[in-house]
């Protein structure tokens, strides 16, 4: 009898057509409205994109986690470029173990080897993310000024 315990395999990789379905799923879960067509043409879009990067936490070969990033070029922010988590997303069973942290550091590692200065995101203000503004908190964020937003449809 083997008495050995397997320890579970968390792997991050970048994102491929074969996640399509089950990244769909994970934002449709955290309240992102989409389809798996408009998702094919949002992934193909940026697919060769040097400055979109979509990450997967894989845990035993099952997709649980996602973050995708951008790198901005602002007039603001003088020479340095900056990059933006335009989503970040854990599967709601496994929050608390990591796996948002790990996410977080491989975008931290993307963003520096494109020489960006400086990670940031936009959260709403809804009392229901104060988890996870308490989260960007611990790993070093630091929450300046409001996000407003119009609609031009």
């Amino acid at each position: 009898m083997d008495s050995s315990i397997q320890a579970p395999v968390l792997q991050i990789r970048k994102y491929d057509m074969n996640d399509l379905e089950t990244v769909t799923t994970l934002l449709r879960s955290f309240g992102y409205p989409t389809t798996l067509s408009v998702m094919r043409d949002r992934m193909q879009t940026v697919e060769n994109s040097d400055a979109h990067c979509t990450l997967i936490a894989e845990l035993d070969e099952e997709v649980v986690g996602m973050i995708e990033l951008r790198e901005v070029i602002s007039y603001c922010k003088q020479k340095d470029t900056v990059a933006e988590i335009t989503a970040i997303i854990v599967a709601e069973q496994l929050r608390g173990e990591g796996l948002g942290r790990r996410l977080i550091t491989a975008g931290e590692e993307w963003a520096r080897s494109l020489g960006c200065k400086q990670l940031f995101l936009c959260s709403g203000n809804r009392v229901e993310r104060a988890p996870a503004h308490a989260f960007y908190r611990h790993l070093g964020f630091e929450q300046k000024g409001y996000r407003f937003s119009k609609s031009l449809s």
